[in-house]
This record gives C-alpha cells, sequence and structure tokens, in this order.
C-alpha cells in the first residue's frame, strides 16, 4: 500500500507531540524523584522532632535543635506544595500532547477541519509545561535556602559551644 502525502503528513503531525512527551516525561521522573527526596527528608525531621521532644537524645541545646526541626518541616510542606503542583502541571501537560497527538489523526479524517483543536492542544500543553518549570524553579529555590539555614544553624550551634567553652574558661580562672 503506497504512502500518500497526506498521510506521512498526518503521521509526522502526529509525531511531533511525541518530543514534548518525551521532554515532559523527563520532567515528570526527575520531579517525581525531588517529591521522594522530600518525603524521605520529612520522615526523617518527624523522627528527629519526636526523638529530641522525648529526651531520646542527649544533646546539647535541645530548644534550638526543635525550633530548627520545626522551621526545617515548615519548609517542607512549601517544598511538597510546589512538586505537587509541577507534577499535576506535567501530567496536564503530558495529556495535553497525547490529546495533540489524537487529534491531528481525527482532523485528518474528517478533512482538515478543526485543525484548531490540536493545535490550541498543543499551546496549553506548553503553556502547562512552563507553569510546571517555573514551580520547579520556585521549589530549587527553597531547597537552596533550607540547605543554608542547616549550614547557619551548625554554625550557630558550634559559635554557642564555643562562647560556652570560653565562659567555662573564664569561671575556672577566675576561681582559682
Amino acid at each position: 500500500m503506497p504512502i500518500l502525502p497526506e498521510n506521512y503528513e498526518t503521521l509526522s503531525a502526529m509525531i511531533t507531540p511525541a518530543l514534548f512527551m518525551t521532554a515532559t516525561g523527563s520532567l515528570i521522573i526527575s520531579t517525581s524523584n525531588r517529591m521522594s527526596r522530600i518525603v524521605d527528608r520529612i520522615r526523617q525531621l518527624n523522627v528527629e522532632g519526636d526523638d529530641l521532644s522525648r529526651g531520646a537524645k542527649d544533646v546539647d541545646y535541645l530548644a534550638d535543635r526543635l525550633v530548627h526541626v520545626s522551621v526545617q518541616l515548615d519548609r517542607m510542606v512549601r517544598r511538597s506544595d510546589r512538586i505537587r503542583t509541577a507534577l499535576t502541571l506535567l501530567y496536564s501537560a503530558m495529556a495535553m500532547f497525547v490529546g495533540t497527538s489524537l487529534t491531528v489523526a481525527l482532523v485528518t479524517l474528517l478533512g482538515g477541519a478543526l485543525l484548531f483543536i490540536p493545535t490550541t492542544m498543543a499551546i496549553i500543553g506548553v503553556c502547562l509545561m512552563l507553569a510546571a518549570c517555573i514551580q520547579l524553579l520556585r521549589e530549587t529555590q527553597i531547597a537552596l535556602r533550607n540547605n543554608r539555614l542547616e549550614i547557619l544553624f551548625h554554625q550557630k550551634l558550634r559559635n554557642m559551644r564555643a562562647a560556652q567553652g570560653a565562659t567555662a574558661e573564664e569561671m575556672a580562672s577566675a576561681e582559682a
């Protein structure tokens, strides 16, 4: 059976959204992995906070540590909200690209009528991908701020211990 030019054009047009589907699929996989890391970190912080509040860990500056865990959990909630929104947008984009591919075939069967439908679906899909990428950028900013807060917290603990050590030495030399 010979391939007619219009059939070839239809197949080509149906394959074009596949490139967007591939890109969207890659983003879905990496975003799902990010969500898994966030869930793991939330679980870890919950255990840490529970251990600290029950006195199961013998650590210094307990109140500071509990506040730090609470702040981190709040930030994790914001991160998970951004990731959830991004995944919703990405899955919606994927649906639009699949729909684009299918409607291209339907438009061809209908003799070219309603060509605006696949075009509109493709534009909506691209817009959804853009919105998802913006959400992922916002989540990344929160993640980087979290890293900075972790570093600052540990520096604060180190400084408090150093100050406490200096005070203990001053008291010992004053008694002598």
